[in-house]
């Protein structure tokens, strides 16, 4: 009998994992059918329909990507590994796993992956959601800030984010400093963040670029505030220090700090400190067999603590997550470790870095690439046109 495989989500890691839990076609309608010929499973995904390639989303700044460029209808690319597609929203999973419950039913399964997005602590500084617009919320929220921008001839703007540390490791969706600050001419810096600096260095250009870089402050900021501590610090029109001192703000671009999904907290899935799936070093999760997690969803095993949530660092994970569960399906066990690295190209428009670290040193690409040259814009563009090119067509 068939193994009834569910995939909950349908973002970077979702995609990522069917990729490498199935071998990928060089012919894919030959694969099609010979998957519905033969197969030792049935796999089903549950979720929007709609992938979004995140890391092209601070580009909209400069107009080089819009929404319609980045969103992508996954069905036609499940179609064609034969695999079941159900629209909906998963509310709760129960029974060690093998139930699946969304608005419109219950699914069962015989082995879970869970490759959800996080949840964003919008209420953990009050006037988040009123106030600030944030690449991480999606291209429309995107598309408010940019439109918002551009009604501005002058004026003061923050751009921020703030990262929960309670696992351990940086669970949000930065990188890291390293020479960062030393390109930018604002006010100050603290922590590690990635697209936000991307953010903030397109924005420097497309002021410049528009004429009007000398109307405008730009403030970098991380709120600095512990767990529980009250008072207003987003307000309409400003910000509102610790000490109540109060700073003009015409627009805010920010990124709180994120955690697991809502339906952890009542569902059989262990929580971590900071609120994220529990899972293990192989990518399981923990206490529960045959389930399997990876993404912003979930936490890591003894991480660096300069470990990020990216979709690069999602790739990774969930490649072991899927040979592992290959592991268990031919009756083995899991014995393959993900690598713990941080790998990310910095468009400036005008330059690029390449921000690389991982737990063994080794260098990206195996260094063939400059880690800073104009011409990195072109391998990044060149990275995401193959991923879309492989989830249109392949």
């Amino acid at each position: 009998m068939k193994k009834q495989i569910t995939v909950v989500g349908n973002g970077f890691a979702s995609m990522f994992f069917i990729g490498y839990f199935l071998a990928i076609p060089a012919f894919p309608i030959i694969a099609y059918f010979f998957r519905r010929i033969y197969s030792r499973y049935d796999i089903t995904v549950i979720g929007n329909g709609k992938f979004i390639y995140f890391p092209a989303i601070p580009e909209f700044i400069t107009k080089k990507r819009n929404k319609a460029d980045i969103t992508i209808d996954i069905r036609p690319f499940l179609r064609r590994r034969s695999i079941r597609f159900i629209e909906g929203v998963v509310i709760d999973i129960q029974d060690g796993g093998r139930t699946v419950i969304t608005h419109d039913g219950e699914y069962r399964n015989d082995y879970l992956f869970i490759g959800i997005g996080p949840a964003f602590r919008k209420d953990d500084i009050p006037g988040t959601e009123d106030y600030t617009y944030s690449p991480c919320y999606g291209p429309d929220d995107m598309d408010g800030f940019v439109k918002k921008l551009e009604s501005l001839s002058g004026g003061v703007i923050y751009v921020g984010y703030k990262i929960n540390r309670r696992d351990g490791f940086v669970a949000g969706r930065p990188g890291p400093m390293y020479e960062c600050a030393c390109l930018l001419d604002y006010a100050f810096v603290a922590g590690r963040p990635g697209p936000m600096y991307e953010c903030a260095c397109l924005l420097d250009y497309a002021l410049r670029e528009r004429g009007v870089r000398n109307n405008f402050e730009i403030h970098f900021f991380s709120p600095d505030r512990s767990p529980g501590e009250k008072g207003a610090i987003f307000l309409d029109g400003g910000m509102a220090d610790k000490d109540g001192t109060f700073r003009k703000a015409d627009l805010v671009l920010y990124s709180p700090e994120i955690t697991g999904p809502m339906l952890v907290q009542k569902s059989c899935l262990p929580m971590s400190i900071g609120g994220h799936i529990d899972v293990d070093k192989y990518g399981q999760v923990k206490g529960l067999t045959h389930v399997f997690a990876a993404g912003d969803c979930a936490n890591h095993e003894s991480p660096p603590p300069w470990v990020p949530h990216q979709a690069h660092m999602a790739q990774l994970r969930a490649s072991a997550a899927a040979k592992n569960m290959k592991e268990i399906l031919n009756g083995k066990i899991s014995t393959n470790l993900y690598r713990q690295e941080l790998s990310c190209i910095l468009d400036m428009q005008n330059d690029a870095m390449w921000l690389h670290r991982s737990e063994d040193g080794r260098p990206p690409f195996l260094n063939i690439f400059p880690r800073r040259s104009k011409n990195l814009i072109f391998v990044k563009e060149v990275f995401e046109r193959i991923f879309l090119f492989y989830l249109r067509y392949l």
